[in-house]
């Protein structure tokens, strides 16, 4: 028995299928929204870094970003695709691709299993997803340099 995936916002493209037997989150926009800043934090450490090689990762370099890690969520490559041959800022794309990548299996969500024990579940490809288009709507909406 499948559940159908609850969309946060609108993905074009095709999703993964989520674990039917794992628990149905409670309050998904909330855990989207904690990821996200997660994730921000993130990018922010990473963009502090790389200023120093004067490369600012912000706007579209995000973008290809977020665009391999929902490729490799669906089962693909995940490979950073760049236009033209800057390799300082493939160099800051592909660590922060690196980093991002572990997230899904980094934060764990319980499960209660019985009186005294817990499961802990990895998030769900197509929820990481989601939590990337709602990372995505954030980039836009900053103005970027």
């Amino acid at each position: 028995m499948n559940k159908p995936v609850r969309k946060l916002f609108s993905v074009e493209q095709e999703e993964p299928e989520n674990n039917p037997n794992q628990k149905e989150m409670l309050n998904r926009k909330g855990e989207a929204r904690r990821v996200v800043k997660r994730l921000t934090t993130i990018i922010n450490e990473h963009n502090q870094a790389s200023l120093s090689l004067n490369v600012h990762l912000a706007g579209e370099k995000l973008k290809i970003v977020t665009n391999a890690l929902r490729d490799h969520a669906k089962g693909g490559t995940g490979e950073i695709i760049l236009k033209g041959e800057n390799e300082i800022l493939a160099h800051c794309l592909n660590r922060l691709f690196e980093e991002l990548v572990e997230e899904p299996s980094n934060i764990l969500y319980t499960t209660s299993t019985g009186a005294d024990s817990m499961r802990y579940d990895a998030m769900e490809p197509s929820f990481w997803i989601e939590c990337l288009d709602l990372l995505d709507q954030s980039i836009a909406g900053k103005k970027t340099t």
